[in-house]
């Protein structure tokens, strides 16, 4: 059969050149066809094959666009830092200000904000900020920095982490983009506060409990404790919670000796950090309990620190000057 152009412009071709023509068109459709499978297989292979199968080059592939997508998210957050003069995040205008005393200790004197922020600073996130400053590098200009540094460090665990479970480099790659997205959309790893070591030190602890890792692990805890104490206790809960498994749809204590071993140091080394904090008597007074804050606005759902449906009525003043309800 001709096909309807030649059909139309009145030109014949005879029957057995036709039929040759077709053939060499089969055979040319059936190459391309073979090609395109074998590059589907091949993409496929290099998509889902396991950590075993694949080349060191290929998990190192996928590894550097993991640290590549981090870097492009932390410029977007330095320009965001560096878009005009005298830009400071806004977590880091409470626990960062006040570092400017390790450059001039006359700043900030009988300032009783300067001084509560300094009393909170746990010991890890101090001397982390006051070694840069004895070289002369101004807190605020090193708080713009610090989140990139910290977000490659949460990447490489973060893909680490996606291997142990699922050793796939594509997935450790999918895990660490989406892990990237959400921190750098919230106020937690950009602030460069206290609470931004949470990730690094967190993921670092899952990574080298899954790796079964006793010593990094708990300098992972350690680390935790220095600059985000409070986080130590989902550790300590962590680590609890592995002591039971579901084996035969019941809840069982584990056989495995390594896991209470890890337990054990982890709680103790957690006990030890934690310590110095429940122990310290702060000249501000006791810690708000949960009875305090339920009555306080400060503390309601849609106030500067949500923890707390309000429960009980509470008259007081709005930001506006107007005499308000809560309850």
């Amino acid at each position: 059969m001709l096909c309807p152009g030649l059909q139309r412009s009145g030109l014949q071709i005879p029957k057995d050149q036709e039929s040759h023509l077709t053939a060499k068109t089969l055979k040319t459709a059936i190459c391309l066809l073979n090609e395109c499978c074998m590059l589907i297989s091949q993409l496929h292979h290099f998509l889902t094959d396991p950590v075993a199968k694949v080349p060191p080059s290929r998990l190192r592939f996928w590894f550097v666009l993991s640290l590549t997508f981090a870097v492009l998210f932390g410029i977007l957050g330095l320009q965001q830092g560096f878009r005009a003069d005298y830009v400071v995040q806004d977590d880091a205008r409470q626990h960062v200000f006040w570092m400017q005393r390790f450059l001039d200790p006359s700043l900030f004197p009988n300032d009783w904000i300067a001084d509560y922020f300094q009393s909170i600073a746990p010991t890890g996130y101090h001397l982390f900020y006051r070694i840069p400053a004895l070289l002369g590098i101004n807190p605020l200009l090193f708080n713009k920095f610090l989140p990139m540094v910290l977000g490659l460090i949460t990447t490489a665990y973060a893909f680490g982490i996606c291997l142990e479970l699922l050793p796939v480099p594509l997935a450790g790659f999918i895990g660490s983009l989406v892990l990237n997205q959400n921190l750098w959309v919230q106020d937690d790893l950009v602030s460069g506060t206290a609470r931004s070591f949470l990730y690094p030190c967190f993921l670092a602890f899952l990574y080298y409990l899954l790796r079964g890792s006793l010593l990094p692990c708990l300098t992972a805890i350690f680390l935790q404790g220095m600059f985000y104490p409070q986080f130590a206790l989902i550790m300590a809960g962590t680590l609890v919670f592995r002591l039971v498994d579901w084996q035969g749809r019941k809840l069982r204590l584990t056989a495995n000796r390594q896991t209470y071993l890890f337990c054990a140091a982890g709680l103790v080394l957690i006990l030890i950090v934690l310590l110095p904090y429940a122990l310290d008597q702060s000249i501000y007074g006791a810690v708000i309990t949960a009875a305090e804050a339920r009555t306080m606005p400060e503390f309601a759902m849609k106030a500067r620190s949500a923890f707390l449906p309000m429960t009980s009525g509470y008259s007081g003043f709005s930001a506006n000057g107007a005499v308000c309800s809560f309850g």
